[in-house]
């Protein structure tokens, strides 16, 4: 009998091929992966996006869904460091098309000392507040408070500090196309500083 007819020889040359087959098929599937980015952590709406946010991950999309999302070699909408967040995102999603937009350049930043109780407890990065100025607990009432910031958005929403007799927050505000004169920032400076957060 010849050695190529043997029935064990076609049989094992059988299973060569078929795992030859089944592996060219397993990285044919490897290969229609993408690299998408993912949060490393959570970030919320208005941070500012750093590199540190992202990772890269390789994802299988389907086509319905794929454009959604930001992959790797997508142009981003701006410098990175002039990105923020526009939504809310917990650690490993996916980056969607709409979840970040480049920032407007500011013009500066407006720290603010603020005692607990004159503003929201839950006060967080990208909140809009209006600053208002007026008299403190135990000053005369008969000067009405004055608003002299409409709007800002918070950056830095501090943390709290026991100066003296009172619990204090170093609140930091972008300014953004607004510019203080220099008789509203002595005010926000000597005065008694409250923060309403507004839509």
């Amino acid at each position: 009998m010849h050695r190529w007819r043997d029935p064990r020889l076609l049989a094992g040359v059988v299973l060569v091929l078929g795992a030859t087959t089944l592996g060219a098929r397993v990285m044919a599937q490897a290969d229609d992966t993408v690299e998408y980015w993912t949060v490393s952590s959570s970030v919320q709406a208005g941070d500012p996006v750093q590199r540190a946010d992202l990772v890269a991950a390789s994802v299988r999309l389907g086509d319905e869904v794929a454009g959604a999302y930001v992959r790797v070699d997508d142009e981003l909408p701006g410098e990175i460091a002039d990105l923020r967040w526009s939504t809310d995102l917990a650690p490993g999603s996916l980056v969607g098309q709409e979840a970040w937009r480049a920032g407007e350049p500011s013009r500066g930043h407006l720290p603010v000392s603020v005692q607990t109780g004159y503003l929201p407890g839950d006060l967080a990065p990208g909140d809009l507040v209006d600053v208002w100025v007026g008299p403190g607990p135990g000053e005369p009432a008969d000067v009405p408070a004055t608003r002299v910031a409409v709007a800002l958005r918070v950056l830095d929403a501090g943390e709290s500090e026991t100066l003296g007799a009172s619990v204090t927050r170093t609140v930091v505000l972008d300014l953004g196309d607004d510019a203080l004169d220099g008789e509203q920032v002595a005010a926000t400076a000597a005065g008694h500083v409250t923060l309403v957060r507004v839509p």
